[in-house]
Order: C-alpha cells, then sequence, then structure tokens
C-alpha cells in the first residue's frame, strides 16, 4: 500500500495515465475500428490496413520534431499538446460521416502522436541508469493496462450501443488526462538543462557542414551500437504491426468462419483483454527481475525468440485452442524487449539527445508500422488469410540475428 501511494503522488502517475489513455484509444480500435470501417463504409481490408499506415506514416514525421521540442521547451507542454490530438482524433473518429473522416482522424492522432516517445525522454530524464529499465517498463505496463482495458470496453460497449460510442467515451476519458498533466506533472528538465541541450545543439550544428552525413539524426546514427537497434526497432514493429493489422479480419475468417460481426467483436475483444494481462503481468512482476538476471541483450532476444514462435504456430495451426495457448508469447516478448532495447538506447545516447534518439528510434519503428499493415493487407488480399502470420514469423528470425549482434553494457547486472 505504501508503494501504491509513493506510485499515485509521483510524476510516473501522470506518465502512466497518459500513455494508458493513448493506448486505451488504440485499444478500442482493435476490434472495433475494422470491422466498424468494413459495415459501415464498406472498406476492404487493404483499406483498412491502409488506416494504419496513414496513422504511423504521420507519425513517422512528427515523432523526432515532437522529440527535439520536448528537448528544447520541456517534457511536459509537448505531452499536452499530443494529448489534445488523441482528444480530437477520438471525435472525429466517433462522428465520422464516411471513410475519408476515418483517415482524417488516423492522421490527426500520427501527427500529434508524440505521447510514448516523450513519456519515454521524460521517464529517461528522472531515472538512472541503474533502475532505467524498469522505469520505461512502466510505459510497457501502461501500454498493457490500455490493451486490457481498451478491446474489452469498446468490443462489449460497440455489441450493446453501436461502434461509434466507444470512441466518444475514450474522448472523455483523454480529458482527464490532460487535467492531470495540467495540475500534477512537474516539468522533468529544469530551464538551465533546456538552455544547456539549446546551447550543445547550437555548437553541433555550427560544428557541422552542409549534407546528410552532418544532420542530427546521421549524428545519432553514428554512435557506436546504435544502427543495430534502430534495425531492431524497425523489425519488430514491422513484424508486430503485420500480425496486428489484420488480427482480426484474420480472426473473422481463420477462427469464427460463419459467426456474425458481433460476436466476432466480442470474442476477439476478450483475446486481446487477455493480451493486456498477460502484458501487464509481464512488465510490473517479470521485467526488473529478469533485466538483473540475464541483462538487457539477452531480453531482446528472448522477446524476438518468442513472438516468432507463436506466429508461425498461428500461420500454420489456426484453431482456437491452439492460438489461446499461444497468444500469451506475443505480449511477453513484446514486452520483455521494448524497455529493454530503449535502455540500451538511452546508454548509447548522449543525455542532451536522448529524446531525440527516442524520437528517432519511435521514427524508425513507425517505419515497420507503416509497411507492416500495407504487406499484410496485401498478403492476406492476394494469398491468404495466414500469410501475414507466416511473414511475421520470417521477420522475427531476422530479428534474432540482429539482437545477437548486441553489445552487452558494462554496467548490466550479472548474478
Amino acid at each position: 500500500m505504501q508503494r501504491l501511494r509513493a506510485f499515485l503522488g509521483s510524476p510516473q502517475f501522470p506518465i502512466f495515465m497518459i500513455v494508458f489513455v493513448d493506448v486505451l484509444g488504440v485499444g478500442i480500435t482493435l476490434p472495433v475500428l475494422p470491422l466498424y470501417a468494413q459495415g459501415a463504409f464498406h472498406a476492404t481490408p487493404f483499406q483498412i490496413t491502409l488506416m494504419a499506415s496513414v496513422y504511423f506514416a504521420a507519425q513517422f514525421f512528427a515523432s523526432p520534431q515532437l522529440g527535439r521540442l520536448s528537448d528544447r521547451y520541456g517534457r511536459r507542454p509537448i505531452l499536452i499538446l499530443s494529448q489534445a490530438g488523441t482528444f480530437l482524433a477520438l471525435l472525429l473518429s466517433g462522428a465520422a460521416p464516411a471513410l475519408a473522416w476515418l483517415f482524417v482522424a488516423r492522421l490527426i492522432d500520427g501527427l500529434t502522436g508524440g505521447n510514448v516517445s516523450v513519456a519515454q525522454a521524460y521517464l529517461s530524464d528522472i531515472t538512472t541508469a541503474h533502475n532505467r529499465a524498469r522505469g520505461l517498463g512502466l510505459v510497457s505496463g501502461a501500454f498493457a493496462a490500455g490493451l486490457i482495458f481498451g478491446p474489452a470496453f469498446g468490443a462489449l460497449v460497440a455489441g450493446s450501443f453501436g461502434p461509434r460510442l466507444p470512441f466518444f467515451l475514450a474522448a472523455a476519458v483523454s480529458t482527464l488526462t490532460v487535467t492531470l498533466s495540467w495540475r500534477l506533472l512537474p516539468e522533468s528538465l529544469t530551464p538551465e538543462t533546456r538552455a544547456a541541450y539549446a546551447a550543445r545543439a547550437a555548437e553541433r550544428r555550427e560544428s557541422r557542414q552542409t549534407g546528410w552525413r552532418n544532420t542530427a539524426w546521421a549524428g545519432v546514427l553514428r554512435l557506436s551500437g546504435v544502427p543495430t537497434l534502430m534495425l531492431i526497432g524497425f523489425l519488430s514493429q514491422i513484424t508486430f504491426f503485420s500480425f496486428q493489422a489484420v488480427y482480426v479480419l484474420w480472426a473473422e475468417a481463420a477462427l469464427f468462419p460463419g459467426h456474425d460481426q458481433n460476436f466476432v467483436q466480442t470474442a476477439v475483444g476478450y483475446m486481446l483483454t487477455f493480451v493486456g494481462v498477460v502484458g501487464i503481468i509481464t512488465q510490473f512482476w517479470l521485467v526488473g527481475p529478469l533485466v538483473r538476471r540475464f541483462g538487457e541483450r539477452s531480453m531482446v532476444t528472448t522477446g524476438a525468440v518468442v513472438r516468432g514462435l507463436g506466429w508461425a504456430v498461428m500461420a500454420f495451426v489456426p484453431a482456437l485452442p491452439v492460438v489461446l495457448a499461444v497468444l500469451p508469447l506475443i505480449p511477453f516478448g513484446g514486452n520483455v524487449a521494448v524497455p529493454a532495447l530503449l535502455a540500451l538506447l538511452t546508454y548509447l545516447a548522449p543525455s542532451d539527445q536522448r529524446g531525440f534518439a527516442i524520437g528517432l528510434m519511435e521514427s524508425i519503428q513507425g517505419l515497420g508500422r507503416i509497411t507492416g499493415p500495407l504487406i499484410a493487407g496485401w498478403l492476406f488480399e492476394q494469398f491468404h488469410p495466414s500469410a501475414p502470420m507466416l511473414f511475421a514469423a520470417v521477420g522475427s528470425v531476422l530479428t534474432v540475428l540482429a539482437a545477437l549482434q548486441i553489445k552487452a553494457p558494462h554496467h548490466t547486472a550479472r548474478h
């Protein structure tokens, strides 16, 4: 109880809520949006996956700039701005009179979608190298919590009251996080720190010559070990989102053929809630001990192995009991790998470039999120509903090969 009170009174609580509500909105869309677009606007599988790609394409361009702005002006105002974009996107999604409006909502949410990367930078500001993986695991914990409540909430409300109401309710909840951020979240970067960061950035700009080799992102990519981490980030996202983008449509075709959309929506909502429960257990009880025992490098490798195994089994044995048995591998693998990967990145990036480095990672991961749904939609339509799962499994093999090239940081605890 004392630990809970300390958490509620710390800056980590508003950060948790910011990410939670952002993912809550995403979680609602997982079982609702594909069938909403299909039923209300007659969208094809490729159009449905294209909506995800539009969101991530906008995020790809916006996230590094939001990270840079947070280095210069502070994390708090950028977090509030990004939450306002989430609120507007949820309202537009619920009120959409045509399919094009859903695309507009995804675009707005992507352009202001700096919640997660700026929240990660905030946590890197207030944690030490020793406990950073655990602190960054809070973001993944918020992800998991959003995936517990979002899909179940969206599926149940949509099944009872139609697919529009979940978006309006999520928008109402997002006003709570804006209030929490405004009233409870202190700025993690002091004016002196921001001024020092700005001075160093100006020095770097003055010392650079023209050309792409001298840009800020090229400077980050020249840091030893960073290109490998960025490649892993890309591979982990293209595989996951080739699975996630078509999961509802795949379940409708492979697991629940002949059932109506309300049944499929509700069933998938419960399955995704199960995924969220596994994810939050992983983050709050397993990440810290596993990282201390095996190190960040091993966690990145292990995460890729278990997720690849899960996707391979789904591709070759698309039967409900088997899928329920291997489905926990997906959140477990992702939730042990992601905070470890980000912790490794923050060890390599200078303190005044962490926000930009994390934003750059978010953008490179965004390339995977853009291409993953497009590939999945094409494979789903042109070959077989399980083809995207097989693609994800093959991509995981490449992720493992890249992860084996990571050098373990010297400070990683060993027992």
